[in-house]
């Protein structure tokens, strides 16, 4: 989904590669129009684990459509409607006369009135810097906004129920809204209250320090933006917006101590944003800052995995050390699912494929919830981990860490198994001494090695105690993953995501047999091979027909499962299971053998019968076929005795006499045979 970044919407690289892009074609048009006005342009470089950008209005016009524009809705006001928090505050709160606090029903009135209000604010900014980026005069601007305003009560009334009352009138409104501007909540509130509580607003005053202290490259500090500010009323320091181009006058606004500037500069409402907007880590601003979930254990294995990337602190070649990309299923604490390389590209299919392997091969169903980062998984989130697909649910974490819970395992591994390995590697920039780089060299450790010993810990880990020992007393990780699998977990449904999952082959099939990886295979469905009229009537779909099959293998190597597709399409039609293969030798025969045998025997007399049946329901027919190729016969060759066909002439039919009971009587007077021919007929 686009999103904005530095007043620009972008989208990143996984939204194009691989649904629009190959990331071979998508490199070569970036270099195309780089430098030039037109054409796709990159805004962001990928490196440091920040995504590569794209301009979203620099796409082609059908990718825009296909992607989804966020900024085309009912009203461009509703992108910036929101209820204001400090106008629920302010007129909840403030007294008008003796008679105390406002109306509930006139609070809701200038609640709603003030929220629709910083709503066209924000719209007027972002308009102007429309306006003024592509060369286009702001005059008349304000009654475009007025227009927007009212039309918003539409939206209110559809989707909210209210309505606001600001004045239609785009003369009035321009004036209710420069006065809110200027003044600020109290400037709503109606002279009958004999309002005495509309003082001067010190937003815009806030909203100066905030700017000069966020903007400036060198990050000051809260006490040199106070000396700044007394410079900018004292007229030595010029400060101007960026985005509207406009020079702040000195004498809007008013005198500050030092104190207050930075007081309010390190207070938690100023720090969280400021903070946040020119800060690089997002991961301390999220420590330091942002709320986070305490989430309870899943009590059942199977209840949800988490996965994640990592990269175990070893170096098989200076700064080069081996990917990982693992799964830990939450109740058992099991590593269930592992996939290693030199880089991340093509793992995440891999990964999956692996998944399937292991769980299949051990006899128990997919997980039925998934956890992960959208880094590498957002190319597959409208496909394989579209909810009920691969897993019932799928939760994808963007860039934060402690959405993860796999991420706590992880920190167990490097510091309670890895730390005391060779060749281990500290973080830069750790915080605990005893995790800090010492004073020893590093060596390097080989490729083969690395591996090896990330295995053994996994394998260490599954067969450690779980961290329950109250609730599995003696049970080791993996026992309580294979014992306490949840009880509603459904059978792995294969055909609904081994078109994404799965390798595809084009074959065919023929006498009933599907030839893929060198084996033999019959038709069947959820591991049964059909006989009877079931398989009569897939035959009669599939043989002699192209087909594309998707199939995945085993951990053995072997194909675990194969789903019949007609060469094209996209409905499954059946299953590929391998063909029995039958004991020659009687002595040599078991149960197994004899169980190939009678499938055998029955699949084979099931398209015997179907001759058999069917050869008895033809009747035997002659077929006299008098057409001819000939148009005529003008043309004729001498000498040449053909065939003529002569055309029938019409006889006449004799009377024949009867007797008294009916029957024709003979009389051989009547017939007069002669044999003189006449002379034509000599001839």
């Amino acid at each position: 989904m686009p999103h904005e970044w530095n007043n620009i919407w972008v989208v990143t690289k996984d939204e194009l590669v691989p649904k629009y892009y190959t990331w071979e074609q998508l490199k070569l048009t970036i270099w195309r129009y780089e430098g030039k006005p037109y054409g796709i342009k990159r805004v962001q470089r990928a490196c440091n684990n920040r995504p590569m950008l794209v301009s979203f209005d620099s796409l082609p016009i059908e990718i825009q459509n296909a992607i989804g524009d966020p900024r085309k809705v009912d009203s461009i006001l509703e992108r910036y409607y929101e209820i204001d928090p400090d106008a629920v505050t302010f007129y909840t709160t403030v007294k008008v006369g003796v008679k105390g606090t406002l109306e509930t029903e006139v609070q809701e009135e200038y609640i709603i009135n003030a929220s629709v209000l910083q709503a066209a604010i924000k719209l007027k900014k972002a308009r102007e810097l429309e306006r003024v980026s592509k060369g286009i005069t702001i005059r008349g601007l304000m009654a475009t906004i007025s227009s927007d305003v009212n039309g918003f009560n539409k939206v209110l009334r559809a989707k909210y129920g209210i309505e606001h009352t600001l004045p239609s009138s785009a003369r009035k409104f321009e004036k209710t809204y420069n006065e809110f501007v200027k003044c600020g909540y109290g400037t709503l509130i109606s002279k009958k209250y004999n309002n005495r509580n509309a003082v001067k607003n010190t937003d815009e005053v806030r909203a100066l320090l905030e700017s000069m202290f966020v903007s400036q490259k060198h990050k000051p500090t809260p006490t040199e933006v106070s000396r700044q500010y007394e410079g900018f009323l004292n007229g030595y320091v010029e400060i101007i917006n960026n985005e509207t181009g406009e020079v702040y006058n000195p004498k809007d606004f008013k005198k500050l101590s030092k104190r207050c500037i930075t007081s309010f500069l390190a207070s938690w409402g100023s720090k969280v944003v400021t903070y946040s907007k020119r800060g690089g880590d997002r991961q301390k601003h999220l420590e330091q800052f942002i709320p986070y979930y305490d989430m309870k254990q899943p009590e059942y294995a199977g209840s949800m995995v988490s996965v994640d990337d990592r990269q175990p602190p070893f170096e098989y070649a200076p700064n080069e050390r081996v990917w990982f990309y693992n799964a830990v299923d939450l109740g058992s604490e099991c590593l269930t699912t592992w996939v290693y390389g030199v880089h991340k590209k093509g793992v995440m299919a891999d990964f999956y494929r692996q998944m399937v392997r292991n769980y299949a091969e051990w006899g128990l169903p997919l997980p039925a919830e998934l956890e992960c980062e959208s880094n590498l998984n957002s190319a597959l989130k409208d496909t394989l981990l579209r909810d009920g697909v691969m897993f019932q649910h799928v939760h994808i974490e963007a860039n934060n860490p402690r959405g993860k819970r796999c991420e706590r395992y992880w920190r167990g591994f490097r510091y309670e198994k890895e730390k005391k390995k060779e060749g281990w590697q500290a973080r830069p920039f750790a915080k605990s001494e005893p995790n800090q780089v010492s004073s020893h060299k590093v060596p390097l450790i080989p490729y083969e090695k690395i591996v090896e010993g990330c295995l053994l810990d996994i394998q260490e880990h599954n067969n450690s105690p779980h961290s329950n020992t109250k609730k599995y007393p003696g049970k080791s990780r993996w026992e309580v993953f294979l014992e306490n699998q949840h009880p509603s977990l459904k059978p792995i449904n294969y055909k609904s995501f081994l078109r994404y999952l799965g390798y595809k082959t084009e074959t065919s099939c023929n006498a009933g047999t599907i030839r893929l990886q060198a084996g033999k295979y019959w038709l069947g469905d959820d591991g049964e091979i059909y006989t009877g009229q079931r398989l009569i009537e897939l035959l009669k779909v599939v043989d002699g027909k192209e087909l594309d099959v998707y199939w995945i293998d085993g951990n053995d190597g072997q194909v675990l499962k194969a789903l019949v597709y007609l060469r094209g399409s996209d409905r499954c039609v059946c299953e590929a299971i391998v063909k029995p293969v039958c004991v020659r030798a009687t002595i040599e025969k078991t149960a197994d053998g004899k169980s190939a045998e009678e499938i055998t025997a029955r699949y084979i007399a099931t398209v015997n019968g179907y001759v058999s049946s069917r050869k008895k329901a033809i009747d035997k027919v002659t077929v006299i076929d008098n057409r001819t190729a000939v148009i005529n016969n003008k043309f004729k060759i001498r000498g040449l005795n053909s065939l003529e066909i002569k055309e029938s002439v019409e006889v006449e039919i004799l009377d024949q006499e009867q007797n008294e009971d009916g029957e024709f009587e003979y009389n051989p007077n009547t017939v007069q045979p002669s044999f003189k021919k006449e002379l034509a007929e000599t001839f």
